[in-house]
């Protein structure tokens, strides 16, 4: 069977960096309320016990340590100029991507595009950035789930390769969210802006992606979503007034997702491993989203391996979203981590809520 693999990737993210003297004198004011009154806005806030929380033993260790800091841990990300469209961002990491895989932007098939703040609500940024980087012999198309945006084009674009109907896709994630970002709301400082990109193509012998395993749940699709400031619950055809920022329509299930932060990564990292027979301690990498500083950690403390195998660039960027994947797999390779056949597995779950999870034979 002919597999696919990822032939070269590129992260581009802005010049600026925010630090958090930018935020309000008033965010710090309302942080000191009452532990309760945070909790009633804070989604992302995890000292409370739960009883039901997978893993609470790891919440304890890893994340209650940060919820005496506002700013969650993070002590800088990079912020994108509102002047600029997000698709020419995607498109400079495009072309590292490219000239990574040493592959001629004419020789792209197919651009699949995700932007969690597209430039126009409709088309894509996936045809801008087929343009942008001269990719004419391609489609430029739309392929969103948030988060998990990099594992799913990951997964459709393996499988245009596999099955013949491409030789080479261009799979680009957006993060620019500063844009509309709220700085008074609690969890503003955990994000950071940057565009990720990576092609996939077909895998030398003995390589490649060898199994994806996903699943969701609808239930909770209001749980993490941008929300109408002036207007909260409203729908952006009908009766919306003034900006969007990172929010909520339903907390119980923002909560929901937060409280399975962990679970939902180590059980299905566990769980691709089993049924690959691919044991745990083998893995030579695992590149995840990073929601928080101290999720990689965790993650690793939970499968049991050593936290090097487990990279993360939050210290830099904040939480990059889809791009978060590219960004910690690029790490990885900088830490001489993805050697010639070495299993890696990717991971993300995003709002919606989708989970992914990839294994791979690395193709050097």
């Amino acid at each position: 069977m002919n597999r696919a693999t990822i032939l070269g990737m590129g992260l581009w993210v802005p010049p600026e960096i925010r630090r958090n003297d930018a935020w309000p004198p008033s965010f710090l004011e309302a942080f000191e309320q009452s532990r309760a009154a945070r909790a009633q806005r804070d989604f992302t806030a995890f000292a409370a016990k739960s009883e039901t929380r997978p893993f609470d033993h790891l919440f304890a260790k890893h994340a209650i340590p940060h919820e005496s800091d506002p700013f969650k841990g993070a002590t800088e990300r990079r912020v994108s100029s509102d002047d600029e469209e997000t698709a020419e961002c995607d498109a400079r990491a495009a072309r590292l991507a490219l000239e990574d895989a040493r592959i001629d932007p004419c020789d792209v098939d197919l651009v699949l595009s995700s932007a969690l703040v597209p430039d126009r609500l409709t088309p894509s940024n996936g045809p801008r950035i087929q343009h942008l980087v001269g990719c004419s012999g391609a489609a430029g198309i739309g392929v969103e789930a948030v988060c998990s945006s990099a594992l799913a084009q990951l997964e459709l674009a393996a499988g245009l390769v596999e099955a013949g109907r491409a030789r080479h896709v261009l799979c680009v994630q957006s993060h620019h969210i500063a844009r509309a970002n709220d700085l008074s709301v609690p969890f503003s400082p955990l994000f950071g802006d940057g565009s990720g990109a990576f092609v996939v193509g077909q895998a030398p012998p003995d390589r490649g992606l060898m199994r994806v395993v996903r699943d969701g749940d609808g239930s909770l699709a209001g749980g993490i979503t941008f929300a109408y400031k002036q207007t909260p619950g409203a729908r952006w055809y009908r009766n919306a007034a003034g900006p969007v920022h990172p929010g909520s329509e339903d907390v119980a299930a923002a909560r929901h997702v937060g409280e399975n932060l962990l679970g939902f990564a180590i059980e299905a990292i566990r769980g691709i491993c089993d049924r690959a027979q691919v044991p745990v301690d083998a893995l030579a990498a695992v590149a995840s989203i990073q929601p928080a500083v101290w999720y990689q950690a965790a993650v690793a403390d939970g499968l049991g391996i050593s936290p090097e195998r487990v990279p993360s660039t939050y210290a830099r960027y904040a939480h990059l979203g889809a791009a978060g994947v590219v960004a910690n797999l690029i790490e990885a390779r900088s830490r001489g981590l993805l050697r010639d056949r070495a299993p890696v597995v990717l991971y993300a779950h995003g709002a919606g809520l989708t989970r992914y999870v990839a294994l791979l034979r690395w193709a050097v």
